[in-house]
């Protein structure tokens, strides 16, 4: 077979792709109708005790449509085009001069359908010149028997457009399965990208914290290392456990094993605001069974990332409500820039129908997330 424009390789354990199976599919049934037909065609000339002559070309007819089957998609090589087009239509005069079946049109008919559906040949224009190619010797051989002129026209010209049409549906029809193909290929490589956008973003949730508040701790530790040596080492023992429990949570990441809560969220981020030192108030009540759950969890945790890393805040308060989580620091002297991870969250926000939105003001920077119960764009 020749090279196709579009590569594609088996998948594991032998099984092709589905547009592998396709074109083989297509190539095949090609070839079969082409070795079908002919070997009828040459039974039919047979029972009318046709000469060698017309019996040899036919085969040879019926070997170089076979053969041209195998390129419906593309363009065959010269020799084989050029030869095909001159032995069908040698066979195909043998009708109008020889008085044979029209049957003899197919070989002439299903080369023009491939050539007329591939470039540099694909237009219906030149499928009108073969018609009129072919109707030639028969206006020439029948115009004194006009009866006979008019069905055999009729004959050639619905003939070669029936053929034409076949080899013309079965192009639309492949180059739509094409553009199939590559929208599920695109829709893989987005999955991908998400899936791949989405790990990035957790990891950096995790890590990010982490890495902030252990700085923190170290730096707290060696402010009071000659003042205070066990507190320093109470400080240095603090940021060990949060370095432990962050390869925990990444190997979980990694793994698929890690589910984020807004309690648990909460509770990390509790600890982490009142060890740098900061008075923090939790009001209201922690929404149960919320299906944002988890993007509430993303949220406390970013919220606390950023005051961690970019504020320099006394008071923190974490509001909750049976439909948001609200948090506001006091540390915000100037617009905090670069806030990537709430856009990020913003996004996921309104994939479920909620809101992200963040305010500065005098100071004070608040984060309110908002989500229905019901998730309906999921």
């Amino acid at each position: 077979m020749p090279r196709l424009p579009l590569t594609v390789r088996p998948r594991s354990g032998g099984r092709r792709p589905p547009l592998a199976r396709m074109r083989r599919y297509v190539t095949w049934s090609f070839v079969a109708l082409a070795v079908f037909t002919t070997l009828v065609l040459l039974a039919t000339l047979v029972a009318e005790r046709a000469s060698p002559w017309l019996l040899a070309a036919s085969a040879a007819a019926g070997v170089l449509v076979t053969v041209h089957s195998f390129f419906w998609e593309g363009s065959p090589p010269v020799l084989l085009t050029a030869g095909g087009l001159v032995v069908s239509y040698g066979v195909w005069l043998a009708v109008p001069l020889g008085g044979h079946t029209t049957l003899l049109l197919f070989f002439f008919g299903l080369t023009v359908g491939y050539l007329t559906t591939t470039p540099p040949f694909a237009s219906w224009r030149w499928a009108v010149v073969a018609v009129v190619a072919a109707l030639v010797p028969v206006v020439v051989t029948g115009a004194d028997e006009p009866a006979r002129l008019v069905g055999l026209s009729l004959a050639v010209t619905i003939g070669l457009l029936s053929l034409y049409a076949i080899c013309r549906l079965n192009r639309y029809g492949f180059d739509l399965y094409l553009e199939i193909d590559s929208a599920r290929e695109t829709q893989s490589e987005l999955a991908v990208m998400r899936e791949r956008y989405r790990f990035s973003a957790d990891l950096h949730d995790i890590q990010g914290q982490a890495l902030h508040v252990s700085r923190l701790q170290l730096q707290l530790a060696d402010k009071t290392l000659d003042r205070d040596p066990v507190a320093a080492r109470q400080h240095l023992r603090e940021a060990e456990q949060l370095i432990v429990q962050t390869i925990a949570e990444t190997r979980r990441l990694a793994y698929g094993e890690r589910t984020l809560t807004l309690a648990g969220e909460l509770a990390n981020s509790t600890e982490l605001i009142r060890a740098a030192g900061i008075v923090l108030d939790v009001t209201g009540r922690a929404p149960v069974g919320h299906p944002a759950d988890d993007l509430f969890g993303h949220t406390v945790r970013e919220a606390t990332t950023n005051l961690l890393r970019h504020a320099q805040a006394e008071h923190v308060t974490i509001d909750l409500a049976d439909d948001a989580v609200v948090v506001v620091n006091d540390g915000a002297s100037t617009p905090i820039r670069g806030l990537s991870g709430l856009a990020r969250l913003a996004d996921r926000f309104a994939e479920v129908g909620g809101t992200l939105t963040t305010s500065h003001h005098e100071g004070v920077f608040r984060t309110e997330a908002r989500a229905p119960r019901s998730r309906s764009a999921e």
